[in-house]
């Protein structure tokens, strides 16, 4: 790397670093004082619900610091003449721009692995419990899912202990009730649950000939592995009507929704959400970097500082908009979110390729 590239590289670095915490800070403060007489007295659960603010945050905070750090960084350069001079001495506007946009997309990347971390993603989830409830897990109450030919009822769902109680296995065959397996408790284990003391009730298959020989068979069993594949997670999610998955569950999920033939909509669009609409950041600083003026002389810098930070919080509103939209199952989370990012980057292109 260049001295040049160093110096706006580090530059840009403190930029983001200054707004980030500046940000993080006043959200997180804003939402403790609005909040706080509806928090628990326990000192450790108000931490707990201060860190997973901080993270739920992120989702906001870091694409918009990215962005008005690239701003402070140009403004800065451009009112010391470090910037024409840069210009004047043949650098590229290229070779100015990729400092910028290497730290802005690392950045994304590490954002977007944040996104594999359950406790990141599940940080809204987390201050909700803890506001309502006091407590950092829910449980989720009569759950009916559907597993291949077969059907499942859970009584109770403790996704956080990955346990359920009353679980109920009802296995069809040919549109006919086979079997029922009853079991009092069960754990997730080893990607599938294990039932615990458990009853089967069988029954034969009854023709007019048999009709009053046959009877129902009753067996008890210590352990019975059922629902593989089903993590307490996914189970948990696909009954809320905005889903938060990690990415590695959103790939697992659609799986087995595939397999069921089952609408995928809102699982999609989490995933489109976590990899796809962070990379709002990047191509809008690339896109944003060739507006600049080169120096200050008959520029009028305000102006166009404020233009820039109206453009860049509607250009995010409406896209945020569209993906809450698609995570509702409104619009087709290809429409809402995948669209959108592709538009930007073509404006992005654009602009680049008018005024490099």
């Amino acid at each position: 790397m260049l001295l040049f590239q160093k110096f706006l590289s580090r530059l840009y670095l403190r930029k983001v670093l200054l707004l980030f915490v500046a940000f993080e800070l006043f959200f997180v403060g804003f939402d403790l004082l609005r909040n706080l007489k509806r928090l628990p007295d326990s000192a450790n659960l108000q931490i707990l619900y201060a860190v997973n603010k901080f993270l739920e945050f992120i989702n906001y905070t870091l694409p918009l610091s990215l962005i008005f750090a690239l701003l402070l960084a140009m403004l800065q350069i451009i009112k010391s003449n470090e910037l024409v001079t840069l210009y004047a001495l043949g650098v590229s506007k290229e070779r100015v721009v990729k400092p910028f946009v290497i730290i802005a997309s690392l950045l994304t990347l590490l954002y977007i692995g944040l996104n594999t971390l359950p406790y990141f993603v599940q940080s809204l989830e987390t201050t909700n419990n803890i506001r309502r409830m006091g407590t950092i897990s829910s449980v989720s109450a009569s759950i009916f899912l559907k597993s291949g030919e077969n059907y499942a009822y859970i009584e109770q769902l403790n996704p956080h202990d990955k346990s359920a109680i009353g679980m109920k296995i009802f296995k069809i065959d040919d549109g006919k009730l086979t079997e029922i397996i009853e079991a009092g408790r069960g754990h997730f284990r080893n990607d599938h649950w294990e039932l615990e003391d458990v009853t089967i009730m069988h029954k034969p298959h009854i023709t007019p000939d048999n009709v009053a020989e046959v009877k129902l068979t009753i067996t008890t069993h210590k352990t019975r592995d059922v629902l593989r594949g089903f993590t307490p997670r996914i189970i948990d999610t696909l009954f809320q009507s905005s889903p938060r998955l990690t990415i590695q569950d959103s790939f697992s999920a659609l799986t087995l929704l595939g397999k069921q033939n089952l609408r995928t909509e809102k699982i999609r669009a989490n995933l489109y959400m976590m990899l796809f609409f962070p990379l709002f950041a990047p191509i809008t600083l690339f896109g944003l970097f060739f507006l600049f003026p080169p120096q200050h002389r008959g520029a009028n810098l305000p102006l166009f500082t404020t233009l820039v930070i109206f453009g860049t919080l509607v250009v995010w509103g409406i896209l945020f908009t569209l993906t809450q939209i698609a995570l509702n199952g409104a619009i087709s989370p290809e429409a809402g979110i995948i669209l959108p990012i592709v538009l930007l980057s073509v404006a992005a292109w654009y602009i680049y390729r008018k005024y490099r």
